[in-house]
């Protein structure tokens, strides 16, 4: 159902091309996240527009990483039951592009006015995250950190509210928040060390169950397989996923 929605939304955008009343906006707070997106809108009556979102955000540090790291480890057991205590958010390195359509509803008739609106987002996501993983090798037991690399896209829907102001050509849409809710897909991550490729069996099973015991991997949703240097999580099919959109500035230009 979410795929239809999406693409229906998408044909919406595309069948109205044609007509007039467009503009072009830029989020003026990107720098702050180091995430960058150009808007189009398209207005189709006095109160409806539909309004695409392009973003992307070239893999590095997050910003705020050690907040971000705190509330994880605080509160970070998800949908899915992955714990955060041994992966370091603050020393995570990012990257994101994707695409977001968007039907747009303005509320009143003042030229200033808020607005709902109802969006799908496509998210297509690079990373690699320290986390510790607890090794037995000869008898000993020692706690290793290793980079673990993650690639996995998602698809999702939600909801957004925000206000418009317009001065002539010149806008300014302030976006709230825009929670979303969807599946990832595709999910990847490995880790690799040499120390992984002189286990025994037994010490590699050792280590399975610790990686699913620190990290709370379900069964449901992730396959783990160690073989030579890597250890792999794969996903065996779609895993819940909450993202939100946040504070967003959009400077725009009317033509």
């Amino acid at each position: 159902m979410r795929f239809f929605v999406f693409f229906l939304l998408l044909g919406i955008s595309l069948s109205v091309f044609s007509q007039q009343k467009n503009a072009i906006k830029f989020n003026v707070a990107g720098p702050l996240t180091q995430t960058y997106s150009l808007q189009y809108e398209r207005i189709l009556t006095k109160k409806i527009s539909f309004n695409n979102t392009f973003f992307y955000r070239q893999k590095s540090l997050i910003p705020f990483g050690n907040q971000v790291d705190t509330l994880a480890k605080r509160y970070g057991v998800g949908l899915t039951g992955i714990k955060f205590k041994y992966i370091f958010m603050d020393e995570a390195k990012v990257g994101v592009k994707g695409y977001a359509p968007e039907l747009r509803f303005y509320l009143g008739k003042k030229k200033n006015r808020p607005f709902v609106a109802l969006f799908g987002q496509y998210e297509d996501f690079d990373m690699a995250v320290p986390a510790s993983l607890s090794v037995l090798y000869k008898g000993l037991i020692v706690d290793v950190k290793t980079p673990v690399n993650f690639t996995f896209n998602t698809l999702s829907g939600g909801l957004l509210i925000g206000k418009q102001w317009k001065w002539n050509r010149m806008g300014l849409d302030l976006v709230v928040i825009g929670p979303h809710f969807g599946k990832a897909k595709a999910f990847y991550a490995v880790a690799q060390t040499e120390l992984l490729s002189k286990l025994s069996e037994a010490e590699k099973m050792y280590l399975k169950d610790k990686i699913i015991e620190r990290f709370g991997l379900s069964g449901q949703y992730f396959a783990l397989d160690i073989a030579g240097e890597k250890a792999e999580i794969k996903s065996v099919k779609p895993v819940p996923y909450l993202g939100i959109r946040g504070l967003g500035v959009n400077l725009s230009y009317s033509f």
